[in-house]
């Protein structure tokens, strides 16, 4: 994605673990690890302050982002969701 430049704030981003979702949460939050995912990128400089789990198919992780987006959420544009057509996964609130 190259060099993003983050306005300070809280951001909230939407992601699925369709499996082992506690060892997902865990390993956003710590600063030393290897960088995979966009969010990998963020959460070694960011702090990670909360997460909310709602149950529900993979196809609620796009719903959820759309629905962000349109109650004034701002995105990032391409981050996070380089498996789907959405714009994004990352919101700053």
């Amino acid at each position: 994605m190259g060099i993003i430049a983050f306005t300070p704030g809280v951001y909230a981003y939407v992601g699925s673990a369709q499996r082992n979702l506690q060892a997902r949460l865990h390993r956003h939050g710590l600063r030393r690890k290897p960088l995979r995912w966009h969010i990998d990128y963020l959460s070694v400089h960011a702090r990670m302050i909360g997460a909310i789990v709602i149950e529900g198919p993979k196809s609620l992780e796009c719903r959820m982002a759309a629905m962000l987006a349109k109650h004034g959420g701002t995105p990032v544009p391409g981050f996070g969701c380089s498996d789907c057509r959405c714009g994004s996964h990352l919101f700053r609130l």
